[in-house]
């Protein structure tokens, strides 16, 4: 049960959790710089894809994806790809504390598991703040919209980052447990990711494809965001394409992927224990 003295305990342990991580982060200020940097190069090429093909014809997709939005497409993608670092902090934080041989302190101590799933979500949201920020900003000064659409996007990548936290916890605890696995995991989340649409839209992939992208639940994710805020500009466009899925996938993710990744790491951090040290 919620009182007084277990909300200031929780707020205390997730805010150690921030500062813990934060300092670690901090510590290499080259590695942290390139962090911020490496997503931008990501945009090169796409941005010489579709100049090229845009200027070829205007609609060459045949879909809301066009020459006028593109730009903006890419930038919002940059968003996402440096929220992708979510899914992987964790199995960095998590490896990390395995080798120091200080994961006890952190897995056995009485720190919820919640705690520590949102403690790292929000320092490594606090640590790529500042350049998604910029990049919001350069987009509504090049595709301004209205308040309200740019409250539901700022939700919607909240949703995105919830979604990767609670992805990365079960990576992180695969790391601890048995390492084989998580490196299967990993190249797994990587197509995934390479399948999310990202930066392209969905008709760049054979047509083949598209059922199985459609099953990715990540694409709905980054295909309503980039929706949402071109409803701000041209909203009968944007809201032909959204479909009831869009919306019950990313609700329906973003609550039950970080309490199943709280749950199973309980139950299978105190069945397996830490192997590999």
């Amino acid at each position: 049960m919620l009182n007084r003295e277990s909300i200031r305990t929780n707020i205390i342990q997730i805010y150690s959790l921030i500062v813990k991580d934060l300092k670690l982060k901090t510590r290499y200020k080259s590695e942290f710089i390139v962090e911020f940097i490496a997503p931008l190069l990501s945009l090169f090429f796409p941005f010489i894809i579709f100049s090229t093909l845009f200027n070829i014809e205007q609609d060459v997709f045949g879909t809301y994806y066009s020459k006028d939005n593109f730009l903006l497409f890419l930038l919002l993608g940059y968003c996402i790809s440096t929220l992708i670092f979510l899914l992987w902090n964790y199995k960095d934080l998590f490896y990390d504390e395995k080798t120091w041989k200080t994961l006890n302190a952190v897995i056995v101590a009485p720190v919820s598991k919640f705690n520590i799933l949102f403690g790292y979500l929000l320092s490594g949201l606090i640590s790529k703040s500042l350049p998604i920020i910029v990049i919001v900003i350069i987009c509504y000064i090049l595709y301004p919209i209205s308040l309200i659409y740019l409250v539901l996007v700022i939700l919607l990548l909240l949703a995105i980052s919830i979604t990767f936290a609670g992805m990365g916890f079960l990576l992180g605890l695969f790391e601890i447990v048995n390492e084989d696995i998580s490196a299967s995991l990993a190249v797994g989340i990587s197509v995934i990711s390479i399948v999310s649409c990202v930066f392209y839209p969905i008709e760049i992939f054979p047509e083949e494809l598209h059922f199985f992208i459609r099953l990715n639940p990540l694409y709905y994710y980054f295909d309503l965001m980039r929706l949402t805020w071109w409803a701000g500009i041209n909203y009968g466009e944007a809201i032909s394409y959204i479909t009831i899925y869009h919306i019950l996938i990313v609700v329906i993710f973003t609550i039950i992927t970080p309490v199943t990744a709280s749950f199973l790491f309980i139950k299978i951090y105190n069945k397996y224990g830490t192997s590999g040290y």
